[in-house]
């Protein structure tokens, strides 16, 4: 099949599918609504980043600092769930858990890191002592 020159200004094949302005407008908000996860998704990324960057100067000494992160913890929830529609779109589904996955490992090292913080304080009672050995655990499980 040769090619030809036909209304659309494009050399091309006689397969080429010219599209409607129909379709041509959907192709471009499907394209808009990409572009815009992108940047939501950097967003989320960012708001990872920031949480993660707290996770990375913990110690013993300052175990409480995690919990600076409470705010941008509830930011990143709020935004998962709007940018990714709390994954009832199957296309959203994989990234959601993925972000919950994350929210909630970060919500258990913040619960983990609050028992500890009471207790190094000398809030000690029994509950806080067995809930300290289990986010002692929990800490060097999550550091390994």
């Amino acid at each position: 099949m040769g090619e030809e020159h036909c209304s659309c200004g494009h050399h091309h094949d006689h397969g080429h599918v010219h599209h409607t302005p129909g379709e041509i407008a959907g192709l471009r908000r499907k394209k808009e609504q990409l572009s815009m996860l992108q940047d939501n998704m950097r967003e989320i990324q960012q708001l990872h980043d920031k949480i993660d960057g707290a996770l990375a100067r913990v110690d013993r000494e300052n175990v409480g600092f995690i919990l600076t992160q409470r705010k941008t913890l509830k930011e990143l929830k709020k935004l998962a769930e709007k940018v990714l529609g709390k994954g009832k779109e199957p296309i959203f589904a994989t990234l959601y858990a993925a972000e919950r996955d994350y929210i909630e490992n970060i919500e258990d090292i913040m619960h983990h890191a609050q028992i500890l913080k009471r207790a190094g304080q000398g809030n000690v009672t029994p509950e806080v002592l067995a809930n300290m050995e289990k986010s002692l655990k929990a800490a060097e499980e999550a550091a390994k």
